[in-house]
């Protein structure tokens, strides 16, 4: 049942695009999206998605948004067990994405329902921005912006002056992050023990994600001013990883039977800084997270705690047709005990750099952005170039190519083999 209804929304998506101007409906867009990934024994994609949103005004001060998409994928992926083999894979989902109510006043307003919340200056790698949990495979291809999954909330702001801000977050629902939305098992961004915890995959592996209960809720706050010409904040937010740390559970199971493994989520404690500020045609950013309550993943399977801090500074500027940023960004993670017992480390740092451009052409009908990271300590890298042209008002046509190189435990290292490109036709209504 699930395979026939993953193929039928696919072909209502293809159906959708030459027909429909003929219907008048609230915003949104239709896409389809064809991905391969040479690494990953030669797998091929086919995404399909309709995305709808529309903003209602009912009365004075109060504004409700509402979206929601439906997204089918159709593929021939690598099995997660047995890589040299590949299977045709389907599915489909429909989710609400945003949906939440704004109440504004004089000097305050309070949003709540489901939403993200963007916090942090820097560009793509933004350390304090933990609020929404991440989709990685729509990191990789679309960037932070498009990866933030929607969560439960409740947001206060006082704006105290008009250069003051304060805000409160209440998350009473923890919602983990994803390393794809669609069969996500066999995801070529999935990494081996993450697909292993999938509901549908679990085998030798407990899933423990927190219980929508009031002592699993998660919150912060953050103060925003200016002082003079530079704008800056600070804050502090207490919550559960995204993404499951694993555990060899000895005490699930009775011997001789073989041992459990438990993916969890422990909380973490971040304590986080940001400015911005502008000088002639350049913008000058910097932002700092410090998390003084971390967890890491021990390659014996243990969750060693300890420390982390991400700072970093950067520039951007916009010259003509050309948008230019560059950001230094410095890692570094402090660990209880070492990771192994082979290697006696009780830390690592990294530093990385981070660079975008983006160009327009023909009055913008043509577009190019480009997006690089290298980490400087494991010489791993990340580049995607994505290039966009305009075939009519709302139509658009989109290619991509994302190249990883090196490997290492730090974000980009772990995705050294899933090159990718793919090809996007974009209807927008």
């Amino acid at each position: 049942m699930r395979k026939t209804a993953a193929w039928v929304a696919l072909l209502i998506v293809a159906a959708a695009v030459p027909g429909l101007e003929a219907q008048t409906l609230p915003k949104g867009y239709v896409s389809l999206f064809a991905d391969y990934f040479p690494q990953q024994h030669d797998a091929v994609e086919l995404r399909g998605r309709v995305f709808v949103e529309e903003r209602f005004e009912p009365w004075r001060r109060v504004t409700i948004d509402v979206s929601g998409f439906a997204e089918a994928l159709v593929a021939h992926r690598a099995l997660p067990r047995q890589p040299a083999q590949r299977e045709t894979v389907d599915a489909g989902i429909v989710r609400v994405h945003d949906a939440n109510i704004l109440l504004s006043g004089e000097r305050a307003d309070v949003l709540a329902g489901y939403a993200r919340v963007a916090w942090g200056k820097l560009d793509e790698i933004q350390p304090t921005d933990i609020v929404n949990p991440l989709d990685v495979s729509r990191f990789f291809f679309e960037g932070r912006s498009e990866a933030r999954l929607p969560v439960l909330l409740v947001r206060g702001r006082w704006h105290a002056r008009p250069d003051l801000t304060i805000e409160g977050l209440y998350v009473p629902d923890f919602r983990r992050g994803r390393f794809d939305r669609l069969d996500e098992p066999t995801s070529p961004f999935a990494l081996p023990l993450a697909s292993a915890a999938d509901p549908v995959m679990r085998g030798g592996i407990i899933d423990r994600e927190p219980p929508f209960r009031l002592q699993n809720a998660q919150g912060g706050a953050r103060l925003s001013t200016t002082t003079g010409r530079v704008d800056w904040s600070v804050s502090a937010f207490r919550g559960f990883e995204p993404f499951g740390v694993y555990r060899l559970d000895l005490r699930t199971i009775a011997p001789p039977a073989a041992p459990v493994i438990a993916a969890e989520y422990p909380r973490f404690t971040m304590i986080g800084a940001d400015f911005e500020a502008v000088r002639g045609q350049w913008g000058v950013r910097g932002e700092a997270a410090v998390f003084v309550e971390d967890s890491f993943q021990s390659t014996e399977l243990r969750i060693v705690p300890g420390k982390s801090m991400d700072a970093g500074a950067g520039v951007d500027r916009r010259a003509g047709d050309y948008t230019i940023s560059g950001t230094v960004l410095f890692h570094a993670e402090w660990y209880a005990a070492p990771l192994s017992a082979r290697d006696p480390k009780d830390g690592r740092t990294d530093l990385s750099l981070v660079a975008s451009a983006d160009r327009t052409f023909a009055r913008e009908k043509y577009r190019l952005r480009t997006f690089a990271v290298y980490n400087a300590v494991e010489r791993s890298s990340f580049v995607r170039v994505i290039g966009v042209t305009s075939v009519r008002d709302n139509v658009a046509v989109e290619a991509s190519l994302g190249w990883f190189a090196g490997d290492g435990a730090g974000l980009i290292g772990r995705f050294g083999d899933s090159d990718f490109v793919y090809a996007r036709l974009k209807y927008y209504f």
